[in-house]
């Protein structure tokens, strides 16, 4: 995940040192990477200190801050309270209300985990693409299906209609689609639902909108292959299409930990932390 711009300033802001540790309650072990989220603790929790850690800690995005500018590796990350050392420091960017964010419908995570989809079906020659789930219908309509693996591997297609088990798509499919075969589901531009990554650095590929969380605004989507530079995702122009190694891209705001109906904090820039 990376800073694009900034709505009101323009240019990204500027990366800041930060005394990180990417584990509450130890010193850290676990590789944490460049491009995921950053959060505060809870602000009664002090049995080690204050200090800044990873975003997918639970409760998870609360008190969201920035996204790591640099990996924090497995050795020499310190509490505030440890009696071996001090505490290390990273750079982080800070993101702010106005901050748009680039994240990746990656086939992998960054620590190698598979992101794709899986267990649907749809016929050749036919546009009916159907899933275990889609969650609320319609929700997927001007979302993309693009096919990695099995018969129809590149296809990629538009979807205009959905009903809860199943997507429409505009083009007709060329080949069919098995179970086994994997997909991205590339949400539509300016929704609000996603699915993290396990290492919160970008998304999962998930069709199934309430399996999802509503924590972004999403603004527009990008498609990047061999021979197509990076573009916005165009109906008149990529619908049908088959592209190999393909990667789509998602600009969107960070909007908080949850939809606008929850009591948790999102960013702590500007409403303070959350009490546990």
């Amino acid at each position: 995940m990376i800073i694009v711009k900034d709505l009101i300033g323009g240019n990204k802001p500027e990366p800041i040192l930060i005394h990180y540790n990417g584990t509450l309650d130890a010193d850290s072990v676990t590789l944490r990477y460049a491009g995921s989220f950053v959060k505060l603790m809870d602000i009664d929790d002090v049995d080690n200190g204050w200090f800044f850690t990873f975003g997918g800690l639970a409760t998870a995005l609360e008190n969201t801050v920035g996204i790591l500018a640099e990996e924090q590796e497995i050795t020499l990350n310190y509490l505030p309270n440890s009696a071996t050392a001090g505490m290390s420091t990273r750079l982080m960017y800070p993101i702010f209300p106005s901050t748009v964010l680039r994240a990746e419908y990656a086939r992998t995570d960054a620590a190698g985990t598979a992101n794709t989809d899986t267990g649907a079906s749809a016929s050749a020659a036919g546009t009916t693409f159907t899933a275990a789930a889609t969650g609320t219908a319609d929700y997927t309509i001007g979302g993309w299906i693009y096919m990695v693996t099995g018969a129809a591997a590149g296809e990629l297609h538009y979807v205009t209609d959905d009903d809860g088990s199943g997507a429409v798509t505009t083009s007709a499919w060329t080949n069919a689609v098995v179970a086994a075969d994997t997909f991205l589901f590339i949400w539509p531009s300016c929704s609000n639902h996603v699915r993290w990554n396990a290492t919160y650095t970008g998304f999962i590929s998930e069709i199934d909108s309430s399996a999802c969380v509503k924590n972004i605004q999403g603004i527009m989507t990008h498609i990047q292959s061999p021979g197509i530079p990076l573009q916005p995702l165009d109906k008149d122009l990529h619908d049908g299409l088959v592209i190999s190694n393909a990667r789509f891209f998602h600009d969107f705001i960070f909007c908080g930990a949850t939809d606008a109906a929850s009591t948790l904090v999102s960013l702590a820039w500007t409403r303070g932390q959350a009490a546990a």
